[in-house]
């Protein structure tokens, strides 16, 4: 997956080269402005609108228009890899099989590293809804695999003739949970690529994650495969001194891109820079102005909108 910023300068020389100086200026800073293409990534799916992770908020951010599908990934008991961005179920908004609530106490005694699938999967994570999101429409679903999640999106695409999309797969990933909640970074790798190169989506996806360990893994065992390296700290060159080479991606919480300085300081190193997780409308508006390659957000259809009226 290449995110494509493309300005045609030596067209638009020759078509305005007959004009003055200050209406050629307009004319190429409009029309790069027109060539810089931005894509949409749904975050957790179409979070802001359907349960997270799961197939139907996925079907809708395939349905408004995203570009890729961003989504997590956690490892159960037997080895399954797992639609999730908690290694365990989060009292926010999971209820028992037998529609019980969670609390907040308890809930990381529901370590999905410790439980096979059959029983994740019995798991409720729709119907209780999530108060963070009060337009999330509530409805009862699962944690799905990672593969019928790859499955349930390409049969969608494929039988409504819809527009490709790829995958940004983050490994939820903490070195302090290693062999608890998740096993060590080596085995988490290859169980999530075995399931990516089984599907035959090697070239549709790019990993992330915040763990460094989990990166400099992917990138030494897996050196063809893209990656965003996620970060909510200050510091371009100290977050970037952790790893072991050069990602391809930098993915900073938004409010990191100040401005231009740091846009052209993540350029300047030939990396896409697609920040996380912008869903106000005066934020989003900002990273338009920007150009940032992507943009990661709960509600894909309120960055398509504003991408739509540049």
């Amino acid at each position: 997956m290449k995110f494509i910023k493309n300005v045609l300068l030596s067209f638009l020389v020759v078509a305005i080269g007959c004009k003055n100086n200050q209406e050629q200026d307009k004319e190429l800073q409009e029309a790069q402005s027109e060539n810089v293409t931005i894509q949409v990534q749904g975050h957790r799916g179409d979070r802001g609108n359907f349960p997270e992770n799961s197939i139907p908020a996925f079907i809708s951010a395939v349905k408004k228009g995203a570009d890729v599908i961003e989504l997590d990934v956690v490892i159960s008991k037997d080895k399954k890899v797992v639609v999730s961005h908690e290694p365990f179920m989060h009292s926010l908004y999971v209820l028992t099989p037998s529609g019980d609530t969670i609390s907040e106490e308890n809930q990381e005694k529901f370590n999905l590293y410790q439980m096979t699938y059959d029983s994740i999967r019995k798991f409720d994570v729709g119907s209780k809804g999530n108060r963070l999101f009060p337009e999330q429409q509530k409805q009862k679903t699962y944690k799905p695999l990672l593969a019928e999640a790859i499955d349930s999106v390409e049969n969608f695409i494929q039988n409504n003739k819809m527009d490709e999309v790829t995958y940004n797969i983050e490994l939820k990933s903490s070195e302090n949970k290693y062999g608890a909640y998740q096993p060590e970074p080596k085995e988490f790798v290859e169980l999530a690529l075995q399931v990516i190169q089984g599907k035959n989506l090697e070239n549709k996806m790019n990993l992330q994650s915040f763990d460094v360990n989990i990166l400099n893994e992917v990138h030494q065992s897996y050196p063809e495969v893209e990656i965003a390296y996620l970060v909510y700290t200050e510091g371009i060159q100290k977050n970037l001194d952790l790893l072991s080479f050069s990602p391809e991606i930098y993915s900073p919480h938004y409010a990191l891109v100040k401005d231009t300085a740091f846009v052209d300081s993540i350029k300047s190193r030939d990396m896409q820079l697609i920040p996380w997780t912008v869903n106000e409308e005066k934020d989003i508006k900002k990273m338009i102005e920007l150009e940032v390659d992507a943009i990661i957000t709960d509600y894909p259809e309120r960055v398509l909108q504003l991408l739509d009226k540049n």
